[in-house]
């Protein structure tokens, strides 16, 4: 409420605002009477009372009424009320009451309700602090549409109520399914739960679907009937009626039928198929079948069977048993104390451990039981195989992995192994067996066998091996040991024996060969019951009384006891009645005889046993020495026993003796060793006689003719083939070897160098003959004037040539390798030659006057012989002045060899800092070097050379010579002289060439052998000093 002042008196201002000066402005968020007061939507003005100015106390009515309320500008300001939910209000299309642009999910004239879908929380109005927007509700994607639920929001916080949940849901956020519904899988949708009626206890199932089911029924919708259960019914399914022993605990839904092991039959699944025995919980068959030796497939538990077990702990040793390797050779198991037995492997072939006697034999009561082992290896790299554990008998053969029927992978700590032996395909023994080839292999047990090592240097330890089987006597019953209900003709627990009055069809199969009744042609009422033999009576025998006894004849098959007779024969021997002609004839006659009634000696032996002949004699066997053939007819004489048909090349009365042509012993027991053809050569034979000695062979040869047969001549002789004997070789003593000659050709083994059919002559170019043979004549080929020298060796030579092969020039000669044959000295050499003579003259002048000293007869006075004495000492101190005079001459050549010695010593060690200049140049220089090297080889050969020559100056003797043309020491000297120069004139040309290759090469080693391309300068400059030096030395020596 608000009033006017007292002044002014007119124009005055009225103002009133409904929120101002108000208590609770403050809190106006708070206050939800004050929120209400400011949304008024009528005002009302009150004119109360005047100010008079006190003149109402005067009371004067015309006064009073002159004062008067007056109102102008009348203002009402206001604004939408939005309740905080808008900034705006706006005209709907520009007409009519503008209303609030509603925000925060708000809707209404003013915002003061929430939109649809959001009405998770209650309206309110916004403030400055919270704008309190509506909230979506949470309906999980199946519906658009909720309501606010005052007791859902104070429950749970949220208040949006949920309608028309899609997809089978419910719930105030649609967060379950409907009532007979449940969430699939994945979570985004309700699936029916679908129970049948009949088998649920409930509609409604659980949250993967699953419906709760009565007694005996499962499935999801609880639609069948659970395994061991059938016939769903209102009561649920009821229980199968079925033998756990025999059946697998299920039946047929439908019928109640149960569903039977293997060997089990009937609706309960309560007895044994036919072949079958013993219901056992244990077999996963059901029933064991039955064996009876296959005769009989009725059987049943035997009583009086216990429980046994055949085992081997190796307490105290190996307890027989064996080890094998793959090629089935024995190798010896390890025992151990600690009682174990084991293999150790050097290779991977594998070894077996091979169980001993007792393990083996008839086990034919552990078909259907455990075999256990305990094994364990020493490392875990085991390589496993099919045949593991093998089992072999009656001609078949089993094995089976070791991890086979459930069991674990070997490792090193010990584990036990269990192998059911039973031919089911559950225990994959390979080859697959029949249950009666299995049973059969077990009845004949011949071998054990469990595989030792499993990789190279590797071991198997194995302990505690038991076999199950079963024993007569007391203890827990055997149950799976049969008792067989035997057709007729069988007898025994198993059938396997013939009843008496049968015996075995085939009796090598023992006891699974089938019974027959006794057939003995009405000669006996038994027979043996494995071999069939009738104990036959009445004088028959046979295995069936078929035939007469020996000594009797007549068809026993008729029945009667008067079927056989006795043989009208010597002896008790056999006869047989002839169909056609009903006569008796004996088919069995004392040894050596034959005939109707063994009145004739048979083949083979001769006699008169009736004495039809003279005196009686008793048939005797034929003797030929063995030498007759056993199986030939005739082979004697019946009467005189003479052989007639002899063998082996045998002849004779007895075939004692070889036939002519032949020799050897007839008597020899090996075929082999008797007569064999003499083979007499018809070429060495005297007559070409094809007969020989009997006892050795030997044929009739000619002169000098040889060998057993008269094939080869003697020693020293040949041409067998003449027809006349064998001819001398006549071989030459000295030129051939050994006196022997070629059979055919004669020709002798000759000496080397020796020819001729007698080897009595050399070859062309040899000479010499002796017992060594001929030596070559070796003449030289440009000195000689043929190749074939004289009977002493020496050559024809050429003229100018001399010497024993022609290999030399004669004095006063020299050769020239550039024109043939031996040139003539120059006339310098003349000189030379005058000299010598003259020396050789005075030699031979003063060996003259020494001669005649001693040798004249005459009488020498003493002035005489001093004058002849001074004569002689004159003669030689002449020679001695000559001999001086050479020397001299000899000494200043022998002076000038030492000076070029000196001076090629020079050159080489100049060569030798050239290469050592050349070796800093590297790699590059190697070619260089080595030609220096051959250039330094060189030298040294030519100072080699020098000294020879000097030390053969040194050496020089000068000789008378002995024969006139001959060469004496000047002279080879002077050739020898003229042949090194030549030789060091060569020798100094390759020295230049190698010299100027190594300067060629080392000036392409990048320069570096400046210093070495002079040194290589001054070597030639010098070598041809040397040349020139060389030059002088010949003539010098010529002079």
């Amino acid at each position: 409420m608000s009033f006017s002042d007292i002044s002014p008196l007119t124009g005055g201002n009225v103002a009133f605002s409904t929120l101002e000066g108000r208590p609770s402005a403050y809190n106006f968020d708070n206050s939800p009477v004050l929120q209400e007061w400011v949304t008024a939507t009528d005002i009302k003005v009150t004119l109360n009372r005047l100010n008079t100015f006190g003149d109402e106390v005067f009371n004067d009515p015309k006064v009073l009424k002159s004062y008067y309320y007056a109102i102008s500008d009348f203002a009402v300001g206001g604004r939408c009320k939005c309740n905080g939910h808008a900034s705006e209000c706006v005209k709907i299309d520009g007409f009519g009451k503008p209303v609030c642009n509603c925000k925060h999910h708000t809707k209404g004239d003013d915002c003061n309700v929430c939109k649809p879908f959001y009405n998770d929380r209650p309206w309110r109005r916004a403030t400055a602090n919270n704008p309190n927007e509506c909230l979506p509700c949470n309906c999980n994607g199946k519906s658009a549409e909720c309501y606010f639920d005052p007791e859902l929001y104070r429950a749970t916080g949220h208040g949006g109520h949920c309608r028309n949940c899609a997809d089978y849901t419910d719930g105030p956020n649609c967060e379950r399914c409907l009532d007979n519904y449940y969430r699939e899988a994945s979570g985004t949708r309700c699936l029916p739960c679908s129970c049948i009626p009949v088998g649920s206890l409930a509609t409604q199932c659980d949250n993967t679907g699953r419906c709760s089911c009565k007694t005996g029924v499962m499935g999801d919708k609880c639609d069948r009937c659970q395994p061991g259960f059938h016939t769903l019914t209102e009561a649920g399914c009821r229980p199968c009626s079925c033998n756990p022993s025999g059946s697998t605990q299920e039946c047929d839904v439908q019928t109640g039928r149960c569903q039977c092991k293997d060997n089990v039959e009937g609706f309960s699944c309560d007895r044994c198929k036919l072949g079958y025995f013993n219901m056992d919980p244990q077999n996963p068959q059901g029933c064991t079948p039955c064996f009876c030796f296959q005769h009989s497939s009725v059987c049943d538990s035997a009583e009086g069977y216990s429980i046994d077990t055949v085992s081997s702990t190796f307490d105290r040793d190996d307890e027989q048993w064996t080890g094998q390797q793959r090629d089935g050779s024995s190798v010896s198991v390890q025992w151990s104390a600690g009682g174990e037995i084991s293999l150790i492997s050097d290779d991977y072939f594998p070894m077996y451990f091979v169980a001993p006697e007792r393990f083996l034999g008839n086990q034919l009561l552990s078909y259907g039981q455990n075999l256990t082992l305990n094994f364990r290896v020493d490392r875990r790299d085991t390589r496993l195989s099919a045949e593991d554990v093998v089992l072999e008998g009656a001609g078949l053969r089993v094995a089976v992995p070791l991890i086979a029927q459930g069991n674990a992978y070997p490792g090193e700590n010990k584990q036990t192994f269990v192998f059911r032996l039973h031919d089911s395909t559950d225990y994959p023994w390979r080859p697959t067996l029949t249950h009666s080839e299995f049973q059969k292999l077990l009845h004949n047990l011949t071998s054990i066998k469990i595989r030792g090592t499993y990789s190279e240097r590797s071991a198997g330890y194995l302990d505690d091996v038991k076999l199950i089987t079963a024993k007569r006597g007391p203890g827990s019953p055997a149950r799976w040991v049969e008792k067989c209900t035997c057709p007729q003709g069988y007898v025994g627990q198993h059938c396997e024996r013939c009843a008496l009055g049968y015996r075995r069809s085939r009796p090598d199969l023992g006891p699974f060969s089938s019974c027959d009744s006794c057939n003995c042609n009405g000669h006996s009422d038994t027979c043996n019951p494995d071999t069939g033999m009738c104990d036959c009576q009445h004088n028959t025998a046979g295995l069936s009384c078929e035939r007469c006894k020996d000594g009797y004849y007549g068809d026993s098959t008729v029945g009667s006891s008067s079927d056989c007779k006795p043989c009208p024969c010597p002896g008790g021997s056999t006869c047989a009645v002839v169909p056609k002609t009903k006569e008796v004839v004996c088919t069995n006659c004392p040894t050596g005889t034959t005939g109707k009634r063994c009145e004739l000696c048979d083949d083979g032996f001769f006699g008169d046993p009736l004495g039809e002949n003279g005196q009686v004699r008793v048939c005797r066997a034929c003797k030929c020495s063995d030498n007759i053939d056993p199986n030939a007819v005739g082979n004697c004489d019946r009467e005189t026993g003479e052989c007639l048909k002899c063998i082996y090349n045998t002849d004779g009365f007895f075939c004692d003796r070889c036939k002519e042509g032949f020799y050897g012993n007839p008597l020899a027991t090996n075929p082999n060793d008797k007569c064999k053809p003499c083979s007499c050569s018809p070429y060495g034979t005297v007559d070409r006689q094809t007969s020989c000695l009997q006892v050795t062979g030997q044929c009739q040869c000619f002169p000098h003719v040889t060998n057993r047969d008269c094939s080869t001549c003697q020693p020293g002789f040949f041409n067998l083939q003449s027809g006349t004997g064998c001819e001398q070789c006549n071989c030459n003593s000295i030129g051939s070897t050994n006196g022997q000659c070629d059979i055919g050709s004669g020709q002798c083994e000759c000496q080397p160098g020796v020819t001729g059919q007698h080897c009595e002559r050399c070859e062309v170019n040899f000479f010499g003959f002796g017992l060594s043979g001929c030596k070559p004549c070796d003449c030289d080929p440009e000195g000689s004037s043929t190749a074939q020298c004289k009977e002493d060796g020496r050559c024809a030579c050429r003229p100018g040539f001399v010497g024993a092969r022609c290999d030399m020039c004669e004095e006063n000669y020299f050769y020239n390798r550039s024109t043939p044959g031996c040139q003539q000295c120059p006339s310098c050499y003349s000189l030379v030659r005058d000299k010598v003579n003259q020396q050789r003259q005075k030699l031979h002048d003063l060996q003259t006057l020494i001669d005649n000293l001693g040798s004249t007869s005459e009488t020498v006075s003493d002035k005489a012989f001093e004058d002849r004495l001074k004569e002689a000492e004159k003669a030689i101190m002449d020679l001695l002045d000559e001999a001086q005079t050479s020397k001299d001459v000899d000494k200043g050549l022998l002076e000038r060899l030492g000076k070029l010695n000196s001076t090629l010593t020079t050159q080489w060690n100049r060569l030798q800092n050239i290469r050592n200049t050349v070796d800093n140049t590297g790699t590059q220089a190697d070619k260089a070097r080595n030609r220096v090297r051959d250039a330094e080889n060189l030298i040294g050969r030519v100072r080699e050379e020098l000294d020879k020559a000097k030390d053969a100056i040194s050496k020089l003797d000068i000789k008378a010579p002995s024969i006139s043309g001959d060469p004496n020491n000047m002279t080879l000297l002077a050739e020898e002289a003229r042949n090194l120069a030549d030789k060091h004139k060569m020798d100094a040309d390759q020295i230049e060439k190698i010299a100027k290759d190594a300067n060629d090469t080392s000036t392409k080693a990048l320069n570096l052998l400046t210093k070495t391309l002079d040194g290589e300068g001054k070597t030639n400059q010098d070598i041809d000093e040397l040349n020139r030096k060389y030059v002088t030395v010949c003539n010098i020596t010529f002079l």
